[in-house]
């Protein structure tokens, strides 16, 4: 990232009362200069915003805030928990939307005009906004995207948000400075988290696009059915509200869900020459060879080439397309001007072009994602695909063994190595991933838990036709470890590695 920048905890206003923030009545009346959702920000004369993660110690934050200055403190009814007692004047709002209408209204976003365009899934939600964003830019002025790498205002100007979907003052605040600049359209990633904490809510978005359905921090949302719940809410509540939904057919999944809650939706779909496509699917796609993928629209069809890698991102950008088509109303014709050579975001199908050796650094860290992932390196590889892979610790342990099974599946040679151990014992997570392998292993198996030793190994081993595929921490530029993040980069890694084996292979050759 080239720079970082921090959550947004409090908003300055010109001085004005409590009672006219919202329709509803406050304690008693005082002017407020500033909001601060922060108790430890506060300065004197703001109203303090106490936020639903707050609200089980929202005596002691209060009570701080009022010793910092604070003059007022705002709760959320909904879920507030037990009432704050100090007495201090306060008001009360009825939900989370209510709290994001008064940032709105203070804010001046009340009618942005920005084009706001949600995207969710377990996976392909970077990958998707990235290419929706840079697609945009051909046709429209300025566009912005957030998510997993950060805001991005172009390639050369991210700024890391802390989380794929930042908080709620952050995201309104983003909508003002959007504005401001005058960006046409915002592409955001809406994380489960994002969507369940309310930190979207009464966000402008008026499109909501729904990659896929996969297991994915379900240990935050109590099991699958209800991570499954929190997406699928999303979704339907933007078509509620009069906007858009763009969903993937092939996730069986994703059509259960919008037909119980009786969500009308635009739909892409694999199979471009197949006869039992279901009449309701607007788009189709057909990869015939990597680096382009094939459309088809109300009849017609476009090839669009010089795309990358990996048949994940044809479907990803099958969503794009419907997404232009649909929301800006552009012509089926007109895609491939707009599609023809877009990149993909760092870390998903990431090649590293050193010499003659194919490496490759992707993102995956599901079972889905890794089984698309190793499916796109097979069709890039002559000879033997080797893949370098770890799970993350304190989470989704049930995914372990499944990814495990991939792999030995897919690959021909495993390494299994730390990837963000957090908390867990490497070995644990390792052994777990281990037992999901049917024995004999139909595959050569490795453990190395060092993993810059295990990508010096893999890379060691490559012969020429080779593959080498490293999984699972992408674009990240941290190792966790025990609460400590240290500074780490696959990408920069195997560059490393690959430039000592060209330049042996170079002095062998002289």
């Amino acid at each position: 990232m080239s720079k970082a920048m921090q959550p947004v905890s409090r908003i300055e206003l010109k001085p004005m009362l409590l009672s006219s923030l919202s329709d509803a009545e406050p304690s008693s009346d005082v002017t407020i200069s500033g909001i601060c959702a922060d108790s430890r920000l506060i300065q004197p004369g703001d109203a303090f915003l106490c936020m639903p993660r707050a609200a089980t110690q929202a005596d002691d934050f209060a009570r701080m805030a009022m010793e910092r200055g604070a003059t007022a403190v705002i709760t959320i009814a909904s879920r507030a928990g037990r009432p704050v007692t100090i007495d201090l004047p306060s008001l009360q709002l009825p939900d989370m939307s209510a709290a994001g209408v008064m940032l709105r209204k203070l804010l001046g976003t009340e009618n942005s005009g920005i084009c706001c365009i949600g995207i969710t899934g377990t996976d392909g939600k970077t990958s998707i906004t990235w290419m929706l964003r840079e697609a945009l830019l051909r046709h429209l002025n300025k566009v912005w995207s957030t998510g997993t790498l950060g805001l991005i205002r172009d390639n050369a100007d991210i700024s890391d948000i802390g989380n794929t979907t930042p908080s709620l003052m952050t995201s309104h605040y983003l909508i003002q400075q959007a504005m401001k600049e005058g960006v046409d359209a915002l592409v955001m990633e809406v994380s489960s988290h994002g969507i369940e904490q309310d930190r979207i809510a009464a966000l402008p978005i008026d499109t909501a696009i729904w990659t896929n359905l996969g297991h994915d921090h379900l240990q935050d949302h109590g099991g699958f059915e209800a991570y499954a719940g929190v997406k699928a809410g999303f979704v339907s509540k933007t078509v509620l509200q009069g906007g858009l939904a763009i969903c993937n057919a092939d996730d069986k999944n994703i059509r259960e869900l919008m037909a119980e809650n009786d969500t009308s939706a635009h739909w892409y779909a694999h199979g471009l020459y197949t006869d039992d496509i279901n009449h309701d699917i607007d788009l189709t796609w057909e990869q015939e060879l990597p680096g382009m993928v094939r459309f088809a629209y109300r009849g017609k069809e476009i090839c669009i080439e010089d795309i990358p890698a990996g048949e994940f991102h044809a479907e990803n950008l099958a969503a794009v397309a419907l997404a232009l088509i649909v929301r800006f109303g552009l012509e089926f014709e007109t895609l491939p001007s707009l599609l023809r050579g877009i990149s993909a975001p760092p870390g998903r199908m990431q090649p590293l072009n050193i010499g003659r050796w194919q490496v490759f650094i992707d993102y995956a860290h599901t079972p889905e994602a890794l089984k698309r992932c190793m499916a796109a390196a097979r069709t890039l590889t002559r000879n033997r695909l080797i893949v370098v892979f770890g799970c993350g610790g304190g989470r989704d342990r049930e995914k372990r063994p499944e990814m495990g099974a991939i792999a030995i599946d897919q690959a021909d040679l495993v390494w299994i190595t730390s990837d963000n151990p957090r908390s867990e014992p490497p070995e644990v997570i390792a052994s777990e991933i281990e037992s999901g392998m049917p024995k004999p292993y139909p595959a050569e198996l490795f453990l190395e838990l060092d993993r810059q030793k295990a990508i010096a190994a893999a890379i060691h081993t490559m012969e020429p036709g080779d593959t080498v595929v490293i999984v699972g921490k992408g674009h990240e530029t941290y190792m966790e470890i025990a609460g400590h993040r240290t500074p780490w980069s696959d990408f920069d890694i195997a560059a490393d590695c690959l430039r000592l084996k060209e330049d042996q292979r170079m002095r062998l050759c002289a």
